[in-house]
């Protein structure tokens, strides 16, 4: 497999610049036959037209929300998850974030490192499975999401009309194997009354803002954009602006909300300031804000939560709710996201833990657990792997996304070994 990978590489390349070039940001405005707007149709077509040029016979979607590319013999199901919708660009490249440039040995844009390598990776494992002339004693399928980043209705959808598959594995996280991950909340707060202070701060709930501007003062605050499971690899600008807009000439009202902002919620983050902060064998809580309104209604402040199996959401919600109401604050519009956790002793884990050592040589790693979420806590039986090494920075979510095309093989030859494993005899 690993000569067929090499042979078609240049072409894997050539197919992945194709969909960064497209900007499926995630939930674009639907239109007939689009429920998540024309742009993510255009890559989930796009990466239909892939699979076909693969050679691939069985290529489907259902209800345009989640592709389907299937090979394969036996009454039981493997399934690879990725997903073909992006975090908007943000702020801050050094390359355009949907040109696809490749620069010293790494493509940049939106979407090659989460997901959308991932995916054209999956889709030619399976190619070199199925070239290599492997007798199949299981089925996979290659799920293609369209609607990852804003809360996986995509899959949901599937999975109310093709079941669930006997294992899975989504490539959408880190090595070696992420068999746990924390529960996720996304909470707004909101403070109604005449404020003077004008702002829009961020791009979506899990996403640290890199940059913050308010109008009362005229005011810019640069920071470091990141993933909101990872805020201490990032520089939150909204909390530097909150900060800014706090010590600023303002009205009585103005400098109660403001002020009360700051208290509760700069410089920490893990909640320490809400009274949240708790840490657990599956990790430790992180809280970071990552939407800010303000006008003439009021202001809205929205928190990227990750908090661990130990917690419920009862208890997390009440302590919310208690402390930011010392500020003036309720709570509104809510999305919560329970945990997930496969043994390590499983077939899938082992065997997906078996391929990493083989193929990376470290035989010391152990499954983690993360505080991101994935595909893999809609199903029974899954879990997610790769595809950010160990030693490599996290790049979801940020300027200057990218993949080396090292690593990019590497995923592929991942994939397709531990699809050979679980699904051929």
């Amino acid at each position: 497999m690993r000569r067929i990978i090499e042979t078609s590489f240049d072409q894997q390349v050539k197919d992945l610049q194709a969909l960064i070039r497209i900007p499926s940001v995630s939930r674009g405005e639907p239109k007939e036959g689009m429920p998540y707007g024309e742009h993510v149709f255009a890559a989930l077509r796009k990466a239909q037209d892939i699979a076909r040029n693969l050679g691939f016979e069985k290529v489907w979607d259902v209800d345009a929300r989640c592709g389907v590319v299937e090979y394969g013999e036996g009454d039981e199901i493997v399934a690879v998850m990725a997903h073909l919708d992006v975090v908007p660009e943000g702020t801050g490249w050094a390359y355009p974030p949907y040109g696809a440039e490749i620069h010293e040995g790494a493509m940049y844009g939106r979407g090659t490192a989460d997901d959308k390598g991932a995916a054209v990776s999956a889709l030619y494992a399976l190619y070199a499975l199925k070239e290599s002339g492997a007798k199949m004693r299981r089925r996979v399928r290659i799920l293609l999401g369209c609607d990852e980043e804003r809360g996986s209705t995509g899959i949901e959808r599937y999975k109310e009309v093709e079941g669930e598959p006997d294992l899975a594995f989504t490539p959408d996280a880190t090595y070696p194997v992420v068999n746990s991950e924390m529960n996720i909340l996304h909470i707004a707060f909101e403070k109604k009354y005449p404020c003077a202070v004008r702002a829009k701060v961020g791009t979506a709930a899990n996403v640290i803002p890199g940059e913050a501007k308010s109008d009362r003062p005229a005011l810019c605050e640069t920071g470091k954009e990141g993933h909101a499971s990872m805020p201490d690899h990032a520089d939150n600008a909204l909390m530097k602006l909150v900060k800014a807009v706090s010590e600023a000439e303002l009205s009585p009202a103005d400098r109660e909300t403001f002020s009360g902002l700051v208290r509760l919620l700069y410089g920490f983050n893990h909640g320490e300031g809400l009274g949240v902060d708790r840490t657990d064998a599956s990790g430790r809580l992180t809280l970071a804000p990552t939407l800010l309104s303000a006008d003439e209604t009021g202001v809205s402040i929205t928190f990227d939560i990750r908090y661990p199996a130990s917690m419920t959401f009862e208890e997390l919600k009440g302590s919310l709710d208690k402390a930011m109401a010392t500020a003036g604050f309720v709570s509104g519009e809510c999305f919560n996201s329970m945990g997930h956790y496969i043994a390590p002793d499983t077939e899938l884990v082992s065997t997906l833990m078996d391929v990493y050592a083989e193929l990376s040589g470290d035989r010391e790693s152990k499954p983690i657990s993360i505080g991101g979420g994935t595909y893999a806590r809609e199903f029974k039986n899954a879990v997610a792997v790769g595809v950010t090494r160990p030693d490599r920075p996290d790049l979801c979510h940020i300027a200057n996304e990218n993949i080396l095309l090292s690593e990019m093989e590497f995923n592929t030859r991942f994939m397709a070994e531990c699809l050979r494993r679980l699904a051929a005899e």
